[in-house]
């Protein structure tokens, strides 16, 4: 397991580690996230790296409008991104999604809401083949290892973002 230290919000550093070629992605929590932090903007967003990473498609989650209708405007009609708009606060707005595209990869930043992940049965869990989340805490990232464990999940590697500890990617494909 690779285990890096990242105290940027590039894409390339903080997700570096996902694994998506060929294959449907979902990323939940898309924003671009400039009016909070800085983002350079030679910085791919979220849904470009996963296409850069080699996704087949990519469906992009946000709670706030003007991402989602910024992604649609903008890379939509050039790329393979559709994004929407929708808080992801339950399990069952999981479901829906996961219903809607059946991915096999899941990109997740979603501010505490990435338990909702845990919440799923162990078969709709083990439907998606890889995983990157982004945990808020230590206990959130200790729940992650311990269901990638249980799930016979490799975790291939965590991210430790530095300028906002606890806070850590954590990436694991299934076997």
């Amino acid at each position: 397991m690779k285990k890096v230290e990242c105290s940027v919000e590039n894409p390339s550093e903080h997700w570096a580690f996902i694994e998506c070629e060929g294959k449907v992605a979902v990323d939940l929590g898309c924003g671009r996230w400039e009016h909070v932090e800085y983002r350079d903007p030679s910085w791919p967003t979220t849904p470009e790296w996963l296409l850069i990473k080699g996704a087949k498609e990519v469906h992009a989650y946000d709670i706030d409008k003007a991402e989602v209708d910024w992604y649609n405007t903008t890379l939509s009609p050039i790329k393979n991104i559709k994004a929407y708009e929708k808080n992801i606060s339950t399990v069952e707005d999981l479901r829906e999604i996961l219903r809607l595209h059946n991915p096999k990869v899941i990109k997740s930043d979603i501010e505490h809401y990435e338990s909702t992940i845990l919440e799923l049965t162990d078969e709709e869990f083990t439907s998606v083949d890889f995983y990157a989340v982004e945990t808020h805490s230590d206990h959130l990232f200790d729940m992650f290892t311990n269901k990638f464990n249980s799930l016979n999940y490799e975790v291939v590697a965590v991210v430790d973002l530095v300028h906002a500890r606890p806070m850590k990617a954590i990436f694991a494909k299934k076997n």
